[in-house]
């Protein structure tokens, strides 16, 4: 079987949410960051967008030769759970799927520009990148974040009792899971992030269930 090749922004949570996907299902892969970063050259918003909005590549095997180059991180997710022995990461019954794909949109068209895209990207990434955070748009868009968390734990507890699972979806870690916890982990970091985690007892469970993984060990993001 062809290695893997995942490249892209290591402290981006897309690139960290493609790298858990082939963690969870075992896969051998490696990685390869662009030096965008330490290149020079690029103003702090270029730099932003870059660790905020960046997608994974993936490449498996030569493209030339019937090999496959995916630019898109839920692609690549359905991608590496269906292409690939493993555990299974997308629940079998229609109505969870749905679920989870619901929430996956939730968290793509909601939460990454809220919470990533300004919550994160200011009391983080701003800083990690030498410049001076503008909390004034932090506290504008809590309010969304806030709404996009609720919205993830509403559809979650749609699936089971929530609050007795330790998983968005069902019994099983899905894609779901993945695509929010590089995210969580980061607002975790922040004041903002880590009082409205605190807020709803259903993700705030999950979280203390899925940060003890193995997986979230090996491929959580790291500033510094």
């Amino acid at each position: 079987m062809s290695e893997i090749l995942l490249s892209g922004p290591l402290n981006g949570t897309h690139v960290a949410a493609a790298r858990l996907a082939c963690e969870e299902k075992g896969l051998i892969y490696s990685v390869q960051e662009p030096d965008l970063l330490k290149s020079g050259g690029f103003r702090l918003a270029e730099l932003l967008t870059y660790l905020c909005e960046r997608q994974p590549t993936l490449s498996h095997g030569d493209v030339a030769r019937g090999g496959l180059m995916l630019f898109d991180l839920e692609a690549i997710l359905r991608y590496v759970d269906e292409g690939f022995p493993g555990p299974i990461l997308q629940p079998e019954p229609p109505r969870d799927r749905a679920l989870m794909t619901q929430i996956m949109a939730v968290i793509r068209a909601h939460l990454v520009p809220s919470a990533v895209g300004v919550v994160i990207a200011q009391r983080l990434f701003v800083p990690f990148l030498g410049g001076a955070p503008d909390l004034n748009l932090v506290t504008r868009i809590c309010p969304a974040m806030q709404d996009a968390l609720y919205a993830v734990e509403q559809l979650s507890l749609l699936s089971h009792d929530g609050e007795r699972s330790e998983f968005l979806i069902g019994r099983d870690l899905s894609l779901a899971d993945i695509m929010l916890l590089p995210i969580v982990g980061y607002l975790m970091s922040t004041p903002e992030g880590k009082s409205a985690i605190g807020g709803s007892t259903r993700v705030s469970r999950w979280w203390i269930a899925l940060s003890r993984r193995a997986s979230w060990a090996r491929t959580k993001p790291r500033l510094g």
